[in-house]
């Protein structure tokens, strides 16, 4: 059924921890080749106002690192830009997008999820591991340096 299916997991991958983890391992069970687009450190500047804690190479590095993944690069275009995020994905030839829970319903992932569908790319979303992020972890560093 997932016969020569890539799959292509998106995120940010900042301070990578258990939840990343397990949201790299859901996505690699949906095909057969794991591609992960790790978001630049300037579109995370545009879209957060801040830019990660870990820089773009050291989070792609990280994930490289992975033996369950198969190709890392860096996302060309936010998913916002709906028909450039088509055209970047169709370029890399995958066939399923795995994007976290929390993007579910948006209207973002709702217009790209109807585009993709057109090219017969299926759009899941990953559950979520609770009580674990990387807001989280800022959150407790944060409070333990200010104590």
């Amino acid at each position: 059924m997932n016969k020569n299916r890539k799959v292509l997991a998106l995120g940010v991958f900042d301070l990578f921890h258990v939840g990343h983890l397990n949201f790299l391992k859901f996505a690699r069970q949906q095909g057969d080749a794991l591609i992960v687009g790790v978001a630049p450190d300037a579109m995370c500047l545009k879209s957060k106002g801040k830019a990660p804690i870990i820089n773009q190479t050291d989070r792609m590095t990280i994930i490289e690192a992975l033996g369950i993944v198969n190709t890392v690069t860096l996302v060309k275009y936010p998913m916002i830009e709906t028909q450039n995020a088509v055209n970047w994905m169709l370029d890399l030839g995958i066939n399923k997008v795995v994007s976290g829970i929390q993007w579910q319903g948006t209207e973002r992932w709702n217009k790209l999820t109807k585009h993709l569908a057109a090219h017969h790319i299926e759009v899941i979303f990953a559950p979520e591991t609770p009580n674990v992020s990387s807001s989280a972890i800022k959150t407790t560093i944060y409070n333990v340096l200010s104590s």
